[in-house]
């Protein structure tokens, strides 16, 4: 007899033929802090980026890339972190420095997804290549689930500053949306409730009045 899984939400369905559905469905962010080794391998890494290219591309434009912050690279990636924190807050405490530092050790796997935005044509519009990433990135997260890892994905000012721009050589198109933390969970993950399906849907019943779901 084929299991029968049950979201949080409630939704019941048979898992032997909805493995997909049920990957999704139990998909939950993991802190970083709750990330430890070992994470995902070279060629679960390249698995990875085959899954986000498989998010939809209107244009075929690939509006987005990823970076790779490989262990050897996080005392210099620690060394942006505390220039962004500088920038922004000049008078930054000591110990302030050595949080912004410290996020950069977090994770034995650090990508992150920057958007390339085509801003030249009206087609596609911008908003179908800033759907494009999102989609990549979920699609990155899915099978970083799906694997048997834990994954957050996170932003913060420092990513917005201009040191940290030009230590990642963004070009004037480029915007780096967020960091994807990726290892083996180190504890019991804590979910979140989430929204009743029901409550996500409204029907347009052709007049201006908003339907009911």
């Amino acid at each position: 007899m084929n299991k029968v899984f049950k979201s949080q939400a409630g939704t019941a369905f048979d898992s032997a033929e909805n493995t997909v559905l049920e990957t999704i469905l139990s998909r939950h962010s993991v802190s970083p802090k709750r990330l430890a080794a070992p994470g995902p391998t070279p060629a679960q890494i390249t698995q990875l980026m085959a899954a986000a290219a498989a998010a939809p591309d209107h244009g075929k434009l690939q509006p987005w890339r990823f970076i790779e912050f490989p262990l050897s690279s996080r005392t210099a990636l620690a060394d942006v972190f505390e220039a962004a924190l500088k920038e922004r807050l000049p008078d930054a405490d000591d110990e302030a420095l050595a949080r912004a530092r410290e996020k950069a050790s977090r994770a034995p796997v650090l990508l992150g997804l920057v958007l390339c935005l085509n801003l030249d044509g009206p087609v596609p519009h911008r908003d179908d290549q800033l759907a494009s990433g999102g989609a990549a990135l979920q699609n990155v997260l899915l099978a970083v689930h799906a694997m048997g890892f834990g994954a957050r994905a996170l932003s913060g000012q420092a990513v917005r500053t201009a040191s940290f721009r030009a230590a990642l050589g963004l070009a004037e198109n480029e915007t780096f949306l967020c960091f994807i933390t990726i290892g083996t969970p180190s504890a019991a993950p804590k979910r979140r409730e989430r929204a009743n399906p029901q409550s996500l849907l409204t029907q347009w019943n052709g007049t201006l009045e908003r339907g009911q779901p």
